[in-house]
């Protein structure tokens, strides 16, 4: 048994170094926590993540999502796959190419002694790939935070990336409208699965010659301080919660996965909320993003903003059923997310993945109307 288990998804090449060597700096004890870490790339780098892992002497596992869905990216999904496979009584959840310094479990802790919480930590991004155009750029999009951009000359020190082929980076935005196809970034011809500095893996003191990045993007969380913490503030970037309420809520709703850019973040938080959990905000638990949002790797593919792609929903479509959910989720109703599956169910057909030498992922690859059992549409029932 163990107290602890940290969830971690991801679907970028590198970045598996920086998180580990935060799981290899923790304070809290080896055999109370765990490390679930959800990798699309699985079948790529299994065999170096573990290795690595075991040189850091971290209590890993490494599984792929349960269900995939060709190009096109199942992040709710994955997330569930970790909640399935973790055994913790205390789920912390953690954003990809991220560390975590020592002590951080120990402080998500401090929030779960009595009164169930969902407790929110900082992240700070920071600059790494960044170009100069490209920092212009975003930067432009921060007007109200102008103050706190500092100069593009304070990037200069930033560690370099290191790529296999020339590949022009300013492309490589995560609000990019390139959302139906695959990149070179994504295929794997750009960087290497485990890390990709050209020093070799992540050194911590890097982060002191790596300026914050205060962009404007929604996910930021540097000017959180102060504010109060609501459901739709929810990130699942540096969060915890009790596993049983993520059960009592199944999970992450899978609905987000039929196409456009679903917010099941903010989502699940509403439903926390409407839960009776309090949300608790502590900057304390601050983990540092080595941020491959800008410079590294856009999202995968999830469809077109206007158009149904492939019978999957539109940006109108996700737009239209994230407001059905939000008055339902108000109003107490349906708080558990729809699925073709409970929490409970998953976990013990994941069961066997827990002690799993290597995954045959070849079954796991299930369309929509598959998965579902049906077409589901934003105004279609949930049951």
């Amino acid at each position: 048994m163990v107290d602890v288990s940290i969830v971690t998804c991801s679907y970028r090449p590198g970045g598996v170094d920086v998180m580990l060597a935060g799981m290899r700096d923790q304070t809290f004890p080896r055999d109370q926590f765990e490390v679930i870490f959800v990798d699309h790339r699985y079948e790529r780098r299994h065999v170096e993540v573990m290795d690595l892992a075991k040189r850091y002497d971290v209590p890993l596992i490494h599984v792929p999502e349960h269900r995939r869905n060709g190009r096109w990216g199942c992040t709710a999904s994955a997330f569930n796959t970790g909640f399935a496979v973790a055994r913790g009584e205390i789920v912390i959840m953690l954003v990809d190419w991220t560390y975590a310094p020592p002590g951080w479990i120990e402080t998500h802790l401090n929030h779960h002694t009595g009164q169930p919480s969902y407790v929110v930590g900082l992240y700070l991004y920071h600059a790494v790939g960044v170009t100069e155009p490209m920092y212009h750029r975003i930067t432009d999009e921060a007007t109200r935070w102008s103050h706190l951009v500092p100069p593009w000359t304070a990037f200069s020190r930033q560690p370099k990336l290191r790529v296999k082929i020339p590949f022009d980076l300013t492309t490589q935005d995560a609000r990019s409208n390139a959302c139906s196809t695959e990149d070179a970034v994504l295929r794997g011809e750009v960087f290497d699965e485990i890390s990709a500095f050209e020093d070799g893996l992540f050194d911590p003191k890097w982060i002191d010659q790596m300026p914050e990045f205060p962009v404007g993007d929604p996910g930021l969380r540097r000017h959180m301080p102060g504010m109060v913490v609501e459901g739709n503030q929810v990130h699942l970037k540096n969060e915890s919660i009790l596993r049983d309420p993520i059960y009592a809520l199944n999970g992450i709703d899978v609905w987000g996965e039929r196409g456009g850019r679903m917010q099941v973040d903010t989502d699940f938080g509403l439903r926390v909320a409407r839960l009776g959990i309090r949300l608790v905000w502590d900057p304390a638990a601050v983990v540092h993003c080595i941020n491959p949002r800008h410079g590294v790797c856009r999202m995968m593919p999830f469809g077109d903003p206007v158009q149904r792609m492939e019978g999957r929903w539109s940006q109108a479509d996700c737009e239209a059923f994230a407001l059905r959910r939000e008055i339902d989720i108000r109003l107490g109703q349906f708080l558990a997310a729809p699925a073709p599956y409970t929490m409970r169910e998953l976990a013990k057909r994941l069961e066997k993945w827990r002690t799993a030498g290597v995954i045959d992922t070849a079954e796991l690859d299930i369309p929509d109307t598959e998965f579902f059992g049906r077409e589901i549409w934003p105004d279609s029932p949930y049951t």
